[in-house]
């Protein structure tokens, strides 16, 4: 594990300060890394349901590389309002399966 050190302003210290109180939480630094790894996880998956919806990749790919399932995917693709499959999809997928599997 790496070290990151950030600077936050006042109102964001009270933020994460009423946050953990609420919450009854204790140790800063794993809930500062909790945030953290929820927060870019969900950049990144909104960053591949856009590459999905460009056809730049497949949402397979976008499962992979999200490192979550394919059915997640589908739900958070759906959550956006992005139409999924076509011919070019499928196409993608199968390859995938056929080097993979």
């Amino acid at each position: 594990m790496s070290v990151l050190s950030v600077r936050i302003d006042k109102e964001l210290e009270e933020k994460l300060k009423l946050l953990m109180e609420k919450q009854k939480i204790i140790d800063k630094s794993s809930f500062i890394r909790r945030l953290l790894d929820e927060s870019v996880q969900e950049k990144l998956i909104d960053i591949l349901c856009k590459e999905v919806k460009r056809k730049n990749i497949s949402a397979w790919k976008a499962a992979e590389l999200a490192q979550m399932s394919l059915r997640g995917i589908m739900h958070e693709l759906a959550k956006r309002d992005v139409k999924t499959y076509d011919e070019v999809s499928l196409e993608q997928d199968l390859a995938f399966v056929d080097r993979e599997g």
